[in-house]
């Protein structure tokens, strides 16, 4: 098991509201219907989402699907 990136432990440790790369900070950018997203989470929303990397927008797991 990989230890979690130092980004991802600030996050954590401040409840940022930021989004961070998922699965501590392990999370790879992957393609979706020819897009690229990476899996995100945010501490402070306690949220998971995906940052759609082409355009900089999050997208939720509903409009994802």
């Amino acid at each position: 098991m990989q230890a979690n990136t130092a980004e991802y432990n600030a996050a954590r440790l401040s409840g940022a509201d930021r989004w961070v790369p998922a699965c501590g900070g392990h999370e790879q950018v992957f393609m979706h219907n020819g897009t690229r997203y990476l899996y995100v989470y945010n501490f402070h929303t306690h949220t998971h989402a995906y940052l759609n990397v082409d355009t900089d927008m999050i997208e939720s797991r509903t409009s994802f699907m």
